[in-house]
């Protein structure tokens, strides 16, 4: 299950995000775009339409602007593991329809390729 809930994340989430991306706005019965990281990055870069709610502030910043439990929210960062904790944190307040979506690279889909390396016998 787990591995399939991940490919249609990869699958759908450029696509999902190709509006903002591209600078369109967001559609109004659309999710809330959410950008966990931090003022300073936020600045330098993030997604057209995105909200900046910092991870630090995230259970009263989303409860203040989006009370409705219902909202459709999609979470990202700098690395992902800030919008898994938010996310985390959203559902524990009893948000239904939050995603973390990783990266805001990997929403791009310019995430760079990750090389693994593997040690053998014969090269030790």
């Amino acid at each position: 299950m787990t591995r399939l809930v991940v490919l249609l994340m990869m699958i759908t989430t450029p696509l999902m995000a190709s509006t903002l991306v591209r600078g369109e706005p967001a559609r109004n019965n659309g999710p809330v775009w959410i950008d966990v990281r931090s003022a300073q990055e936020y600045q330098q870069d993030h997604l057209p339409g995105a909200v900046l709610i910092p991870f630090t502030r995230i259970a009263r910043g989303v409860s203040e602007q989006y009370p409705d439990r219902n909202t459709s929210i999609n979470l990202y960062g700098a690395d992902g593991v800030r919008s898994r904790m938010a996310m985390e944190a959203l559902q524990a307040l009893g948000y239904s329809r939050v995603e973390d979506l990783g990266s805001l690279n990997a929403i791009r889909g310019t995430e760079p390729a990750t090389v693994t390396i593997s040690h053998t016998a014969d090269s030790q």
